[in-house]
């Protein structure tokens, strides 16, 4: 027994003491760029700010607040985190011995005739064995490093699910904050299509007026029919875009389809601009996405560890200990005591190319992962740079809208003078009211396209997780 022992504890030793085959993961050689594109430069990043102080609508942080506790799609992604944290403490629990106790009891009753014919002699006798004990099976010393590696896979895995987690947070954020800036939008534009329509009736009325004095011709009435009609039109678009976005605000904060409440006007909503996009080594270390990309490239790498490690002996102990007796109570009286311990080596001698393949598609699975990997880094770099461009661009669009604004009512207001005046057609007026309709329109779209390039830069940015934040979302906890 005190061989065996010591042979339990050297093999526990050399697991300890073992290195880990396979290669160690490095991070892969980036270009990065010294800055973003159609950046102004600058370390301090848009993405590093809470998304609290980026959005100042009392009503958009309710919503996201709600949200945040309420959505399904990140109830599914905590509990994805929830199941990967059950898989690691499944990997580590190999690291120990699996321990169990049993009990059994067994009996036999044999009945024969000795030399029937002959000599009938009936002989009879019944076998009953009680055993208990405990065993200690396959306690494998991982002196090659796969129970260690299988553990970093695990590991990594784990991450990149609960970075896929935040992702779902940013992703969720980005898109409450574009419906309801849309749905501020289509509330402003409904509010155009009213005011055109009131002043168009009004018209209209005048109109209908002139023509029945013998001021006007028919055609005028016509054409100003043609413009109710258009505003009506508009107002009824607006009110079916509007009902949608509240439907999917709804649906984004895992509610029934209801009405929504407003916060800001659409003119007065204002969202924090002041820093830049920082610098693109810190947006690596940022994004969610990137981040889960590269825990997936770190598993992928420990897994070719752990199909190396298949190629190299094993080393187990397996041991049991346990009392037998006749009758149950003789367990405890008088029992039979018995024990086995012993270590054993398993050494793959031929497979049919099984472990071969095992670790050439283990280092596919790597490099696919640190493709994806590059091309995620390559994603956030080009969609960070589109957002700043769309940035200054729709910020310049808004400003030239505006302009346009401006220029079409003071045109109208002239033309409309000599219109009363006779010195022009009605066809004139008509023209020109209705470009400053749909100039307003452009203008208010505008607006929501200059908005809605900073909810992008944010999201591009990676900007709105909490780097301390656990799974948010009430899923069940694992028992």
């Amino acid at each position: 027994m005190l061989s065996s022992s010591r042979a339990f504890f050297a093999l526990i030793s050399l697991g300890l003491t073992a290195c880990s085959v396979g290669p160690n993961y490095q991070r892969p050689d980036l270009a990065e760029p010294g800055d973003f594109r159609f950046s102004k430069g600058g370390a301090a990043s848009l993405g590093d700010l809470d998304w609290r102080t980026v959005y100042t609508d009392t009503a958009l942080r309710d919503l996201i607040e709600e949200a945040l506790s309420q959505n399904l799609d990140l109830q599914e992604a905590a509990a994805r985190v929830l199941r990967a944290q059950a898989d690691l403490a499944v990997a580590r629990s190999a690291f120990f011995p699996f321990i169990g106790g049993g009990y059994d009891i067994s009996k036999t009753d044999v009945r024969t005739t000795l030399a029937p014919g002959v000599l009938d002699l009936n002989l009879g006798f019944d076998i009953q064995q009680n055993n208990a004990g405990l065993s200690l099976l396959q306690y494998e010393a991982d002196f090659w490093g796969k129970i260690r590696r299988m553990n970093e896979a695990a590991r990594a895995r784990l991450l990149a699910t609960e970075e896929a987690r935040r992702m779902v947070e940013v992703g969720l954020i980005s898109s409450l904050a574009t419906a309801y800036l849309t749905l501020r939008e289509q509330d402003f534009e409904l509010g155009i299509a009213r005011r055109t329509l009131a002043a168009r009736n009004k018209s209209l009325e005048l109109i209908n007026a002139r023509q029945k004095g013998g001021q006007s011709p028919l055609t005028d009435v016509k054409q100003a029919e043609v413009l109710v009609a258009e505003a009506k039109a508009a107002i009824a678009e607006a009110e079916r875009e509007i009902g949608q976005l509240e439907n999917l605000i709804c649906f984004l904060v895992a509610r029934p389809p209801g009405s929504v409440q407003r916060g800001q006007s659409f003119g007065s909503i204002r969202l924090v601009t002041g820093p830049g996009a920082g610098l693109p080594s810190d947006l690596i270390n940022r994004r969610p996405d990137v981040r889960a990309a590269e825990q997936g490239l770190i598993a992928a790498t420990a897994s070719v560890g752990v199909a190396q490690a298949q190629l190299l002996p094993s080393f187990t102990l397996t041991g049991a200990a346990g009392l037998r007796s006749r009758e149950f109570k003789g367990l405890f009286d008088d029992p039979t005591r018995l024990w086995t311990l012993g270590p054993a080596v398993n050494v793959p001698v031929f497979a049919g190319g099984r472990l071969l393949a095992g670790i050439r598609g283990s280092k596919a699975v790597r490099a696919e992962a640190e493709a994806t990997y590059r091309k995620q880094v390559l994603q956030a770099l080009r969609e960070v740079s589109d957002a700043l461009l769309a940035k200054q661009q729709n910020a310049a669009l808004n400003q030239a809208r505006g302009e346009v604004v401006t220029a079409r009512k003071e045109a109208l207001a002239l033309i409309q003078e000599r219109y009363d005046n006779g010195a022009t057609s009605y066809l004139e007026v008509l023209y020109n009211d209705q470009e400053l309709f749909g100039a307003e329109l452009n203008q208010a779209r505008a607006r929501l396209k200059e908005l809605l390039a900073i909810v992008e830069l944010y999201r591009a940015l990676g900007g709105g997780w909490d780097r301390n934040s656990a799974p948010k979302a009430p899923v069940p906890t694992a028992e």
